[in-house]
């Protein structure tokens, strides 16, 4: 593989990215009807969460994938390195931003989306299916995780607007 940026490929986070786009085939291909689906669930979610989670799968491998071939495996700031070809830093910015909306968008849905859940509670080494009072429990967590991942969201689209303006 060529250097991307003058920096040497890392083979091994090129290969975590390339298997992290093969676990997000999985969904693709079972939405698609290519792999089997199973038993479908007495309360189903709705088709686009499994587009959405297997698309994000793929774009995280892609991302790392790129990283890899850039050699930034380092760099905190999850941008490629200005050495990187301008369409690769473009594709990882609009990853990114990508995949946190996703985050939100799914947590946001287990949250308020219609239908009933089924959540657990754990502590002391004991696991209790709740129900009733559980799915309030489950549904109130998960909106507290809702606004952080909106806010989340917000910061990193703001900070890498920024980032393309300077």
């Amino acid at each position: 593989m060529a250097d991307i940026g003058g920096t040497t490929p890392n083979k091994t986070i090129i290969a975590v990215g390339v298997l992290t786009i093969a676990l997000g085939l999985i969904p693709l291909l079972a939405m698609s009807g290519i792999l089997p689906r199973g038993n479908p669930p007495t309360d189903p979610a709705p088709a686009w969460m499994g587009w959405l989670i297997g698309a994000t799968f793929v774009g995280a491998g892609l991302i790392v994938v790129m990283r890899g071939a850039s050699g930034s495996i380092s760099d905190s700031s999850g941008a490629l390195p200005a050495s990187a070809p301008r369409l690769l830093r473009v594709a990882n910015d609009l990853l990114s931003v990508g995949i946190v909306w996703s985050l939100a968008v799914l947590i946001t849905w287990v949250a308020f989306g219609p239908g009933p859940r089924h959540f657990s509670v754990t502590g002391g080494g004991l696991s209790v299916l709740t129900s009733g009072s559980g799915d309030t429990i489950g549904r109130v967590a998960f909106g507290i995780g809702s606004i952080m991942c909106w806010c989340v969201a917000a910061a990193v689209t703001a900070m890498t607007v920024r980032r393309w303006r300077r």
